[in-house]
């Protein structure tokens, strides 16, 4: 059961991720915000990758 659940969350983050990535693109390109965004996500994208990988 913790399997599914946990392949759940994993995808209800890919979704969040997604979404928040068309958010920020709609950011002007040369904001400080869009860049902070980006690395923020980038490092979410990473985690969600981490946990995929340590079932």
């Amino acid at each position: 059961m913790a399997d599914l659940e946990t392949q759940a969350a994993l995808s209800e983050a890919r979704k969040a991720a997604s979404a928040a990535s068309y958010d920020i693109q709609k950011l002007p390109e040369d904001s400080v915000e869009r860049q902070a965004l980006h690395n923020l996500l980038t490092a979410v994208d990473y985690l969600i990758q981490a946990a995929d990988g340590s079932e």
